[in-house]
């Protein structure tokens, strides 16, 4: 996940998916547009992009006039609206005890997004054998993520890969690329 301040670093790393946190109406198309120049796919973080509607219109124009890859939301009629544009979808679930897991797989269920992204990434360990007995989504372990430790326990789980802010854990891929 990177803010745009830390795009540089990112389109520098071996990392082929960038997740844009943070970013406004004005300055969304340059950031994607360094990130396909950079060969990576976007993917927006739908709900905190300042100045586009979340709503159909906000999706609309996300994929159609700004061109990204992928949307990351919390919200499954986004999730829904994403699938209509062509978009690879990225359901988020704050996963804090047993009750929100609950409906974490009832919404996976229901908006049947490209993947799942569990915060904070270090209950994957702990929930994932239950994600798995009931839905067949990838896993994204994000929020948290630190360290070695973080991505090692995440990976051993089961998750695909992570999201994470941490510059170290990007020039891990690139170390072991």
């Amino acid at each position: 996940m990177v803010n745009t301040q830390e795009l540089p670093s990112i389109l520098q790393s071996t990392s082929n998916i960038v997740f844009v946190l943070k970013a406004d109406i004005f300055s969304i198309e340059g950031i994607v547009e360094q990130i396909r120049d950079a060969g990576k796919l976007s993917f927006i973080h739908f709900d905190l992009i300042d100045g586009i509607g979340k709503d159909k219109l906000g999706v609309a124009y996300m994929a159609e006039k700004i061109g990204i890859d992928g949307i990351v939301t919390t919200k499954s009629s986004i999730i829904t609206e994403g699938k209509k544009h062509g978009l690879m979808t990225v359901q988020r679930l704050f996963v804090f005890d047993s009750v929100s897991l609950d409906n974490g797989i009832k919404i996976t269920k229901a908006s049947q997004p490209d993947a799942i992204e569990v915060l904070p990434g270090m209950v994957c360990s702990r929930i994932m054998k239950r994600i798995r007995d009931e839905v067949d989504v990838p896993v994204i372990a994000g929020g948290l993520m630190v360290d070695l430790n973080d991505l090692e326990a995440a990976l051993g789980s089961g998750a695909i890969g992570i999201s994470s802010s941490s510059k170290e854990l990007w020039k891990w891929q690139d170390a072991n690329a």
